[in-house]
This record gives structure tokens, C-alpha cells and sequence, in this order.
């Protein structure tokens, strides 16, 4: 793997070890944040005086943070599944944030995806994203990724229900919350005027029993 490769994952590890979101890593910079989310997607390289001010951030020798030389780090880390139960669908409010188990991952797996510490796990309900997302099948969703990307899912609060849809944002301020099951209407919001909107997070895997 090219280091052009390995370092957005470099990038989110030691971000994700220090339990830092992108907003505070570039206020502790001094750059603007969408300059460390293009780097961690890939799509712009820090230069050595970037990666110098990262490893002083860090507390880690520019060796140690290319290697990711970090022997604290445990092989597999767990996430939390939640009580709450958004919705594919319609229907009341489901917000209950017990624990009820936690399940292991790979930490590097949960460092690609993105901040294992915020990550977390819940059963959806309903049917209004089928076939991608069916009554039942688990997710997870990195509650500190709440800037919305279009065409990705994210769990959401609208009023009084907690969902699962899919998200694109539109010209003068309009988000567009969208079913994948084409039997649900998509919804349309001015983000400026109506205030009762709340994301909390992007869904970044799912999976489903059969």
C-alpha cells in the first residue's frame, strides 16, 4: 500500500486513539475542518510541516505516527448497542439510549470507518428503507460524522421520531430526507426555518440475519 494510501487511515487512527473530532483537531491546527476531512478522505495530502504539527498534537515521534507505533491500542474495541430503535419508516418516538450488550470490532476496522469512541449500534424498525435497510438488521452509526454528505444514511430526529434516512442537501438551505423504499414520500425541510431537526450521526455498516 502506497503511503498516499495509508495515510488517511494513519490520520483517522491517531485521531480516533486521542478521541478527538475533526472540529477540535483543527482548532488545536489552526485550519479549517474540511481541510482534515479531505485528508482523511484522501482527497488532499498534508505536507511534512502538517504532519510535524500533528505528531506535536499527539505527543508521538513522526517515526511512531507513521507506523502507528502505539502499543495502548487494543486489538478489538467495543461499541455499544442502544435500546433506541430508529426507524425505516413512520411511527412514535424511540429514543432510549440503554445499553443493552456490546459487541467487538477490529479497531483498525472501526478507524477506517471513522471515531471508534463514538461509535454505536441499534436494530432498525420498519420498512420505508428496504431493500438496503430491513425491520431488524443492526447498524452503526459514528455519532461525531453529523456534517450531512448527499447520498449517504444517517440516523436523524424529526419532531418526535428517530429514523434512518438518506440524506441530500439542496440549493437555498433545503434538506431532502429521502425512503429508499419508493412507496414512501421524500420529505422536504428548510433547515433555516424549521428548528425540530436533529442528526445525530452517518451510518457507516449495517448487517442482517437470515
Amino acid at each position: 500500500m502506497s503511503m498516499k494510501t495509508e495515510l488517511p487511515i494513519i490520520l483517522k487512527y491517531w485521531r480516533g486513539k486521542k478521541g478527538m473530532t475533526q472540529s477540535e483537531l483543527a482548532r488545536e491546527l489552526g485550519i479549517a475542518q474540511n481541510t482534515i476531512s479531505s485528508w482523511e478522505k484522501g482527497n488532499r495530502t498534508p505536507n511534512l510541516g502538517d504532519i510535524e504539527r500533528l505528531c506535536e498534537v499527539y505527543g508521538v515521534s513522526l517515526s511512531s505516527f507513521l507506523t502507528k507505533q502505539d502499543k495502548d491500542l487494543p486489538e478489538f474495541s467495543p461499541v455499544p448497542l442502544l435500546a433506541a430503535r430508529p426507524r425505516g419508516g413512520t411511527g412514535g418516538l424511540e429514543t432510549d439510549d440503554d445499553i443493552q450488550s456490546w459487541y467487538s470490532f477490529h479497531t483498525d476496522f472501526l478507524l477506517r470507518k471513522g471515531n471508534p469512541a463514538r461509535m454505536r449500534l441499534f436494530f432498525v424498525a420498519g420498512d420505508s428503507m428496504s431493500p438496503t435497510l430491513n425491520e431488524g438488521d443492526m447498524v452503526m452509526v459514528d455519532m461525531g460524522q453529523q456534517s450531512v454528505t448527499s447520498g449517504k444514511i444517517y440516523m436523524l430526529r424529526v419532531g418526535e421520531e428517530l429514523m434512518m434516512k438518506r440524506l441530500e442537501n439542496r440549493p437555498n438551505g433545503i434538506l431532502l430526507i429521502r425512503s429508499d423504499n419508493p412507496t414512501y414520500e421524500a420529505i422536504e425541510l428548510q433547515t433555516h426555518v424549521e428548528n425540530d431537526v436533529e442528526i445525530f450521526g452517518r451510518m457507516v455498516w449495517s448487517c442482517r440475519e437470515y
